[in-house]
């Protein structure tokens, strides 16, 4: 009997979002409402299983509050007889304090959390599937869950669920490890992994496997994130990234130097102006005569984005240079001097770039860049 799954992960419900400022209770919000609208895609999709691998909630200490909204989600697909599958994350570990162990997520009757280190079973027999997953927990041991593992069931269809690190070179101590040959071998036929952010494909041998990455943004960095994977199951598998979050995010890299007026920047950012948009731009370099105010013009700006993040590590630039202001034997002096030898026989535009180059390079000195 073919069926739809649909696996999400790193939602981070309550998550604080400190470097948005007065922003941060507003996308605080905006995760349980994208959330919501995730639940609402497996009723529209018709979907039979949900599956959450990992960090659903950003700690176990969020609000009563929220735990009951978000039971309350959950308890949706209760009413319509779908069941949930919850991985514990590094954020929501599984224990004792976990928000997985009592109510009201304890009583949910459609929602099955994984508790243990090792990976074990859970069979869904109206689905003809079995869902083997494991919990993260404190302190972190089990660092790769699928080692030795191999899938091992009568059921048609085997579905992995694990929170955990790809192939990382420094594997960290606060996290699961799982590699591309261990997805090879597991004999799984869908694995659904958390803990990146972004979405991504795994899949290796017969085994597909996919991050969905989170719903919403958790961070305000670079990635594909705003998705979850509706995966259908019918003779094979098929997996498809779905759209469903709100916020977006996207840095801008700029050089001081080409920042010669205001009209220069505010056309940089009206270029990329969304509401639901955060923007970081970074300014790297050295500012030349005439360098705009940038927090003045950002702040002009401010209601044309969702947030907009300034990073400026820019240096001052001298308006005069004067080789005799500088010992002989320094960097400066040195530099200066060999620039002025160039002066004397230089046309009146080759000139102006040899005071430029002066002024810039001294600027790059003071702050220790070369």
């Amino acid at each position: 009997m073919p069926f739809k799954v649909l696996h999400t992960a790193d939602i981070h419900l309550g998550a604080r979002f400190v470097g948005l400022g007065r922003k941060g209770p507003e996308q605080r919000a905006q995760l349980l409402e994208t959330f919501g609208d995730v639940v609402g895609l497996v009723v529209k999709e018709k979907v039979d299983l949900l599956l959450i691998a990992g960090d659903l909630f950003d700690s176990n200490g969020v609000s009563k509050e929220l735990l009951e909204r978000a039971a309350a989600l959950l308890g949706d697909l209760r009413d319509k007889d779908i069941p949930v599958c919850i991985s514990p994350g590094t954020h929501d570990p599984f224990g004792e304090a976990s928000v997985y162990a009592v109510p009201p997520l304890a009583d949910l009757s459609n929602l099955t959390v994984f508790r243990s280190e090792e990976i074990t079973p859970i069979r869904l027999p109206a689905l003809d599937c079995t869902v083997w997953g494991n919990a993260n927990m404190k302190p972190f041991e089990n660092q790769f869950p699928l080692a030795g593992f191999t899938a091992d069931s009568e059921s048609r269809w085997n579905l992995g669920l694990l929170h955990a690190n790809y192939e990382r070179p420094d594997i960290a101590e606060d996290t699961y490890v799982v590699t591309a040959e261990q997805i090879a071998t597991c004999g799984l036929d869908y694995l659904a992994l958390g803990h990146i952010h972004g979405t991504s494909d795994h899949s290796t041998g017969t085994t597909k496997a996919f991050y969905s990455g989170s719903p919403e943004m958790v961070r305000a960095q670079k990635g594909d994130f705003g998705n979850v994977v509706l995966v259908e199951f019918d003779g094979g598998v098929q997996a498809r990234k779905v759209w469903v979050g709100r916020r977006s995010f996207e840095e801008v890299v700029l050089r001081a130097e080409d920042i010669d007026s205001a009209s220069r920047l505010m056309s940089v950012l009206e270029q990329r102006a969304d509401p639901d948009k955060v923007i970081k731009l970074t300014v790297q370099g050295a500012r030349p005569i005439g360098y705009p105010d940038i927090g003045e013009l950002v702040g002009e700006l401010s209601d044309r984005f969702f947030s907009v993040i300034v990073s400026d590590s820019s240096l001052p630039t001298p308006e005069a240079v004067d080789p005799a202001d500088y010992p002989a034997d320094s960097a400066a002096g040195v530099y200066l001097r060999i620039l002025e030898e160039k002066l004397g026989g230089a046309s009146e535009s080759e000139r102006e770039e040899i005071l430029e180059a002066m002024r810039l390079g001294l600027s790059w000195l003071a702050g220790g860049r070369v």
